[in-house]
């Protein structure tokens, strides 16, 4: 007959995970995330272990970025309605790659803290939906005008004074363009929980996106191909 004993020492909110963490192969993590450009997305992480200390993952992002040479300002008419002037295109990423992340330091504890850090890259796609302005148009005789939702052309609509805002989103959707391109991450993270099946985390990196086409954002400027973004985002994670 064999006896297996596990004895810890419980202090409050420090228990021991006695649990060997091996015993989860498989990961899932829902996240938010903010980005140096202003805004930020969501993503999705699959993880599978191989060993104690390295967990590798397929990553799913999907991010907003915007042009560091955009400022709103607000249209002409009596409810003024902001929009950026000078923008192309509204521009989305979705980042699909492998990445790995390795453990500084071990969580045996509950509620404790452990450190990793992630790296990995993979498939950047940007979606580039074309900017719609309200415009005010006159009538031939200029007694009176209408207004119409136009693609903005810095070639034609050159006169804020004829611009009314931004038109609905979906205005134009169909035009939207497709870019492949390629990212690379690096990133710190501190991961905490309570119970062994599941954790919080908390990571900060950063970011970059290479697209050889370039991407026209901004009018009277060249495509850009490099995006360089920080990012923080929060993960709540599950093990099975």
């Amino acid at each position: 007959m064999c006896n297996i004993l596990f004895a810890g020492h419980v202090f409050a909110q420090n228990e021991a995970i006695l649990t060997p963490t091996l015993l989860y192969k498989h990961s899932q993590q829902y996240g938010l995330h903010l980005n140096s450009s202003g805004l930020g997305g969501i993503n999705f992480r699959y993880g599978w272990h191989k060993t104690g200390d390295a967990r590798h993952i397929l990553d799913v992002d999907f991010s907003r970025v915007r042009d560091p040479k955009e400022f709103q300002i607000y249209g002409t008419s009596d409810n003024p309605q902001q929009y950026s002037y000078g923008r192309l295109n509204m521009a989305f990423f979705l980042r699909t790659g492998y990445h790995q992340t390795v453990k500084i330091t071990q969580r045996p504890y509950k509620n404790s803290i452990g450190l990793n850090i992630t790296y990995g890259g993979g498939l950047s796609s940007a979606l580039l939906k074309p900017i719609y302005l309200d415009i005010y148009n006159l009538f031939p005789d200029r007694s009176g005008g209408f207004i119409r939702p136009e693609r903005y052309n810095p070639d034609i609509h050159n006169n804020t004074q004829y611009i009314f805002g931004n038109s609905n989103f979906f205005e134009g959707i169909e035009n939207t363009a497709y870019r492949a391109g390629g990212y690379g991450r690096l990133a710190l993270s501190a991961e905490w929980g309570a119970y062994p099946d599941d954790f919080h985390n908390l990571e900060a990196g950063f970011t970059i996106d290479f697209f050889p086409q370039g991407l026209p954002l901004m009018a009277k400027q060249d495509p850009r191909q490099f995006f360089l973004l920080l990012y923080i985002a929060y993960t709540y994670g599950l093990n099975n």
